[in-house]
């Protein structure tokens, strides 16, 4: 059993280790609720941004734009978004054995990935890295664009047949799933689902329309006006996707150190209870020895 001395540094440690965890959950914790409001409220324009890109398709030829068509090369793209840092749980791990497990794992693939983690995987499993972005604090639009515009340019010269976004789904604060969608070539049944997918507004002047309220008029033309929605719709998928990983790792992050520093207590209560039984069992054997000896001199 380990004597008194030991025990107290141990405490000491533990305690220590206690208030770092819960300083950096009260940190997460604040960040979390402004990564979370962001990635809510920009939900709703992705809803309706996909909702008029289904309006369209009746009005254009789906084979005249080359985003909707694919091409002969057997080569997949996957932008793959993961954290900086660790202490976030199994979050970049799950985000991983999705990949692992998926047929976008195996073959020719290459990878654009944003955040440390991802690019060490990539690093470690020997897969082709094509780019690497910066994981930055606020997310901004502007990378989205650069990385749908890498992707884009890809696709269009031939140099990948498919692209995939592989990013943490940001359900609630304890729950995140990770979540594969294929970008290109267009999927015209995921705009489908993604539009039907649209939360019921509360608001009757906000609701969503039926088939017979689907006229609109178009200007520019349909065509000229699809190049730019379908670009457009990639654009806020990647950033859309970035909001939700930043919910995500900071809602995983604060979950574990709140469980981090639950559990530190926890050892400290124990630790606590170990050391008084060491301690009464060093003075029961003290009271012992004097009075033997005190028996002894009689």
């Amino acid at each position: 059993m380990a004597n008194t001395r030991e025990l107290r540094r141990r405490i000491k440690s533990v305690k220590n280790t206690a208030q770092i965890t819960r300083a950096m959950q009260m940190v997460a914790a604040t960040k979390m609720r402004r990564a979370q409001n962001q990635a809510i409220n920009g939900r709703p324009y992705s809803f309706n941004l996909s909702s008029a890109l289904e309006r369209l398709l009746p009005l254009i030829n789906i084979e005249s734009h080359p985003l909707l068509k694919g091409n002969v090369s057997d080569t997949k793209g996957v932008i793959l978004l993961s954290t900086d840092k660790s202490l976030c749980g199994a979050l970049n791990t799950n985000l991983f054995r999705l990949i692992m497990a998926s047929h976008i794992g195996s073959g020719n693939t290459v990878f654009y990935t944003v955040g440390r983690k991802g690019r060490n995987f990539v690093a470690r499993s020997g897969k082709n890295l094509q780019a690497d972005f910066e994981n930055l604090d606020i997310v901004t639009f502007r990378q989205a664009v650069q990385l749908s515009k890498l992707v884009t340019d890809s696709f269009l010269n031939g140099e990948i047949g498919e692209a995939y976004l592989v990013y943490p789904h940001f359900v609630s604060t304890l729950r995140q799933e990770s979540t594969r969608v294929k970008l290109l070539p267009v999927d015209l049944e995921s705009v489908i689902l993604a539009s039907e997918a649209r939360p019921e507004s509360k608001d009757p002047g906000q609701a969503r329309m039926t088939g017979t309220q689907k006229e609109f008029l178009f200007e520019p033309g349909p065509d000229k006006l699809l190049d730019y929605i379908l670009v457009h719709n990639l654009q806020m998928k990647i950033y859309q996707s970035l909001l939700e990983t930043k919910a995500s790792e900071h809602s995983a992050r604060m979950v574990a150190m709140q469980n981090a520093t639950d559990n530190a207590l926890e050892l400290v209560d124990d630790l606590n209870l170990t050391y008084n039984q060491t301690r009464q069992d060093a003075i029961t054997k003290e009271l012992l020895e004097i009075t033997t000896a005190a028996l002894a001199m009689q």
